[in-house]
């Protein structure tokens, strides 16, 4: 189970402190070896992301990575981040960013970031969940 959170005037810090403040716990935020933020002695976990004008928080009760982009399409990138499989599948900037999104939430989920390598992440094995909204999509991995 998770809630998603957005806006389009807050910055992802100042988003994240709101919902905290929601749900009254303090913001001791420490972060692991590759700058995954945790919240210290809770089980709540969160995720953030920006894009342009939008800010995205995700909570959850178990661990959970999250994305935000605004929809666009970089076919000169995708030999570096795609397998051949979802190479094939990408025809538009709709299919590049779902699958774009996806391959970032899903390293965020790991708390690895990028130095896992976004080629590594095959998104036609993985449920993710993605959603549209307004020009973007946002992707959450649990």
């Amino acid at each position: 189970m998770y809630k998603l959170f957005i806006s389009k005037k807050l910055s992802t810090k100042d988003l994240l402190n709101k919902v905290l403040k929601k749900y009254n716990i303090k913001s001791n935020i420490i972060y692991n070896e590759f700058g995954k933020p945790f919240l210290k002695n809770n089980e709540l976990y969160f995720s953030l992301s920006n894009s342009k004008e939008y800010s995205v928080c995700v909570i959850s009760d178990s661990n959970i990575g999250v994305d935000i982009e605004y929809i666009t399409y970089k076919p000169s990138i995708l030999n570096k981040i795609c397998t051949n499989d979802e190479k094939k599948l990408i025809h538009n900037a709709n299919d590049f960013t779902k699958m774009w999104v996806k391959k970032e939430s899903y390293v965020k989920y790991l708390g690895i970031g990028l130095s896992y390598g976004l080629k590594n992440v095959d998104t036609l094995k993985l449920d993710i969940i993605v959603k549209k909204y307004n020009d973007y999509y946002i992707a959450i991995s649990m």
